[in-house]
Formats: C-alpha cells, structure tokens, sequence
C-alpha cells in the first residue's frame, strides 16, 4: 500500500499537535519531579515547534527539510529523555526512534523512492501515548 508523502506528513503532524499540547503533568507538579519535569517541558516544547514549523513536502527539498526537522526533534527529544532518565527516558527514545523511522521514509520519498515503505503509525501512536504516561499526564489520549 502506499501512502502518499502528503497524507504521511498530515497524519504525523496531527500525532504531534496532539502528543505536544499535553503539559507535562500535573502529577509532576506536585511531586516536584525536577529533571523529569524539566524534560517533559522541553519535550513538549519541541514537539509544538515542530508541529507549528509549517511542514511541507511540496516544492523543492520540501520532503528533505521536513526529514531533517523531524531527525533535529528526534535527537532532542531523545536528549531530553537521557536527562530525566527512568520512564521518560525509554519512552522518549521509543518515540524519537519513531519520528527517525518518518524521516527516514521523507528522504527516500525525497529521492524518488516511493518503495520505501511508511512508518508504523500505531507503534508511534503508542509511543507517544507512553511518553503522555511518563510525563505524569494523567488521562492522555490520541483521537
């Protein structure tokens, strides 16, 4: 089945407005989580900045500078995730892993390869959900 990079970047930037205006929990904020809620912040931060970058696959090296947006949040995000360690950290590198799987699959798109298959959407959708969990967000959901 293929999946054209259009509805591909769609349904990633959807996933990310979503994951992004979680908060990073209300339980952090009571149980003073320090490291962890610093993260979860800048996790957050990432991904709305990502999702608010206007991203594109039209025009030229369109597919290329979105690979290369979602590979800079991947490397954040899982940086981010180091530094809280524990369960944001495994879930962090999950989900970094995920947008780094789309990048990769926007660069062959970028080339002219349209085999190259499309990322697992509800593994991402999963890990995503994970990283809502680890963040103390109580209650998170995608769709």
């Amino acid at each position: 089945m293929r999946m054209s990079a259009a509805k591909l970047v769609g349904a990633l930037a959807i996933g990310g407005v979503l994951l992004g205006s979680t908060a990073c929990g209300p339980v952090d904020s009571i149980t003073g989580g320090g490291k962890k809620n610093t993260a979860c912040k800048n996790i957050e931060t990432e991904l709305k900045s990502v999702s608010s970058s206007g991203v594109s696959v039209s025009g030229a090296g369109g597919a290329e500078s979105t690979a290369q947006t979602f590979s800079d949040a991947a490397t954040k995000i899982r940086s981010e995730g180091q530094n809280a360690g524990g369960d944001v950290e495994t879930a962090a590198t999950a989900f970094a892993g995920d947008l780094d799987e789309t990048a990769s699959t926007l660069r062959k798109l970028s080339s002219g390869n349209l085999s190259g298959g499309t990322p697992n959407f509800s593994q991402m959708q999963q890990h995503g959900e994970d990283l809502g969990k680890a963040c103390g967000y109580t209650g998170f959901h995608i769709g």
